[in-house]
């Protein structure tokens, strides 16, 4: 699915090629360089140009999963320092 969507991503970006100008030029601009499809891909994203008009909700079981594990989170105090400061073990 990932693929697909990364798939139709990087075709809507090279079926627009005016908006690659209009999406990035700022950022270009200030790196005096041509923007990359991933440059534009995150544009895409940040804009919200093409984002669906249509809310999207997760499953009720689902959601109440998620703000169960919201809710136990506040039982747990937040550390002042990790106990390891290195990702490695």
């Amino acid at each position: 699915m990932k693929t697909f969507v990364i798939a139709a991503s990087i075709a809507l970006l090279t079926s627009l090629p005016g908006y690659a100008e209009e999406a990035d030029s700022t950022q270009a601009l200030l790196k005096g360089q041509q923007a990359t499809p991933t440059a534009q891909l995150l544009e895409l994203q940040r804009s919200g140009k093409i984002a669906s008009r249509n809310e999207q909700q997760l499953p009720g079981k689902a959601q109440s999963k998620i703000y169960e594990r919201y809710i136990n989170s506040f039982g747990h105090p937040i550390p002042e320092t990790y106990i390891n400061e290195s990702f490695s073990e």
